[in-house]
């Protein structure tokens, strides 16, 4: 990867470098000492709760044999030292510098919901033809898309999902990686702390397709937003229509089951996906669309899609003795919420929803939960068990409009209490909440 350390020095222009004699060719880079091995190199940094700094030594112990810092350590033994102004900085060259020679063929995909499970199921489509790398789970920020590209290897396709909840992480991220198709699923009120409102998202999300003039954008037809987008001239779009000058893929549902979706692309084609969440059409599309500027036919992608498996605590139905838990606990936002409560009121059986804040709304965030009051009747449960600051006032709503079964708790263990105690044959159990709330814990607790 880094052959000299003249290399090193014309990458990342450090301050000092102390030991240069001691280089040695350095193939891997890590940011996480526990990770370093023989012939790695360890870049340190100061972050929120811990400083890399002090883990110098334990890097060095674990087979370090280049170290890139701010601040001149005291070593066990000797290595080279590079120091320099600002890591992150030094981070994102040497990141720049690794696929300037490689010369990957880069995919980015972002958007404010459905990343994740459209960067799998482009991974998947690809890998029919292809050697492909991606970040590993929601591995979306700086450090995660370094620590992809740091272990990237000869993998002819990269696919790289990016997230972002303040303006300009996006343009960061996109101008290291350059990529040649930037995809974007939807603009939705997500990370509205940071981003303020749909014209904030909108301008983040959509700053991937300046990263590279030559960019092949992969846009969402039906997204009131991303349907205005004009500054890329070479656009593929997803939807369920196009016109005879749009370019792209359409797609309608044709019938869904409690096992299965099924709908038709282009008019001809049948694609049968493993679920009941109907809306993650939009991902396979946008998938299917992308692929197919790799040459992945339509016709293949929608036979191969029968075959994907959809990642976790995305509307997974989990049998256990005595309940069946649909677990959508993965993330919420206003938007994925109302479309699996659509969903929820196809269940039948006795079912009870556990629902916890959506974060990240900023000013608004009461409002966006007590709109949630009509689907959550709608969807017949019976009983509304929430969780967090901001799901009081859905509860409120809830019984402003004369659902009294809804309850507010400070806590999982009450939660589960309330459901044990109040017990009935073949009840479902619906998890839906952003991340950290953790309600996929309660799987475990009951």
């Amino acid at each position: 990867m880094i052959n000299t350390v003249n290399i090193l020095e014309k990458i990342i222009k450090p301050e000092k470098i102390i030991n240069r004699s001691f280089f040695k060719r350095v193939d891997f880079c890590s940011i996480d000492s526990r990770t370093i091995k023989k012939g790695y190199a360890f870049i340190a940094f100061k972050g929120r709760d811990k400083d890399g700094h002090d883990y110098i030594n334990q890097a060095v112990q674990n087979g370090a044999s280049l170290i890139i810092c701010e601040k001149v350590p005291q070593l066990s033994k000797k290595v080279t030292v590079v120091v320099v102004k600002d890591s992150i900085v030094a981070l994102k060259k040497i990141a720049e510098f690794i696929l300037s020679q490689k010369k990957p063929f880069v995919y980015a995909v972002t958007g404010s919901v459905g990343k994740t499970t459209t960067k799998e199921m482009l991974g998947f489509l690809l890998r029919g033809k292809y050697s492909v790398w991606n970040n590993l789970n929601t591995e979306n920020n700086i450090f995660g898309l370094v620590k992809t590209v740091f272990s990237y290897n000869k993998e002819k396709i990269l696919v790289m999902e990016l997230g972002t909840n303040a303006p300009g992480e996006i343009k960061e991220l996109s101008s290291i990686l350059k990529p040649d198709v930037g995809v974007i699923t939807f603009v939705k009120p997500v990370h509205l702390y940071g981003l303020k409102n749909l014209d904030g998202v909108f301008k983040e999300k959509t700053a991937l397709l300046e990263s590279n003039p030559k960019i092949k954008a992969v846009l969402n037809l039906d997204d009131p937003y991303l349907s205005k987008v004009d500054s890329c001239r070479n656009v593929y779009w997803f939807g369920k229509t196009l016109t005879s000058k749009q370019k792209g893929v359409y797609g309608k549902l044709v019938k869904t089951d409690s096992r299965e979706s099924i709908f038709t692309v282009n008019g001809k084609y049948k694609m049968c996906l493993k679920t009941n969440f109907p809306a993650f059409f939009y991902n396979a599309l946008a998938a299917i669309c992308a692929a197919y500027l790799k040459g992945v036919s339509v016709k293949d992608s929608t036979g191969m899609l029968s075959g994907f498996s959809f990642p976790s605590m995305r509307m997974q139905e989990i049998k256990t003795s005595n309940f069946t838990f649909i677990n959508d606990a993965y993330n919420a936002n206003p938007y994925s919420f109302k479309e699996t409560l659509k969903v929820m009121s196809s269940y039948r059986q006795k079912k009870i929803a556990v629902v916890g804040d959506m974060l990240e709304l900023g000013e608004k965030a009461s409002l966006y939960h007590s709109r949630l009051a009509p689907e959550i009747i709608k969807a017949n449960f019976e009983y509304c068990l929430a969780i967090g600051e901001n799901m009081k006032y859905l509860v409120f709503q809830l019984h402003n409009k004369g659902y009294k079964k809804a309850y507010h708790f400070n806590n999982l263990s009450d939660i589960v209490s309330f459901i044990a105690k109040n017990k009935k044959n073949e009840e479902l159990i619906f998890l839906k909440g952003s991340r950290s709330m953790g309600l996929d814990k309660i799987i475990d607790m009951l």
